[in-house]
């Protein structure tokens, strides 16, 4: 599986920006990060519910899980590459205690994001929570 170098992804500098135009620059630049990865868009990677397609893949090594994503939105790309720095490499019982809906409350997300947008991104945690738990 290939994985995006997400190092500049930092949930403290998105927390830091002085308003929602900043948060999104931030969100667009992040988005660059994801490479395109042909190779993992097949359908039993497609994540359902969505309004474009978005493909997760996931890897065990050892307890620690990986993530890779792909999409043709760099708005969904960069809020994954938000929510892949949170996940890769962590063991599934620090997964299971993230807590993103108040993350993603105490960011504005609810209030700037498209209802499209929201439902999306809640499918791609869902889907990650789920492969990391199952």
């Amino acid at each position: 599986m290939s994985r995006d170098d997400l190092g500049g992804v930092i949930l403290a500098e998105l927390k830091a920006a002085n308003n929602w135009q900043q948060q999104y620059r931030l969100i667009i630049q992040w988005g660059k990060l994801i490479q395109p990865k042909p190779a993992i868009r097949v359908p039993e990677n497609l994540i359902k519910g969505c309004e474009l397609p978005v493909w997760l893949v996931h890897e065990q090594e050892g307890e620690q899980h990986y993530f890779a994503f792909d999409s043709d939105s760099s708005v969904m790309n960069g809020l994954t590459a938000l929510l892949l720095v949170q996940l890769n490499g962590k063991l599934a019982a620090q997964i299971a205690l993230l807590d993103w809906p108040s993350t993603l409350a105490e960011l504005g997300f609810d209030k700037h994001l498209t209802p499209s947008r929201n439902n999306g991104f809640k499918r791609i945690m869902e889907r990650a929570l789920a492969l990391a738990t199952d």
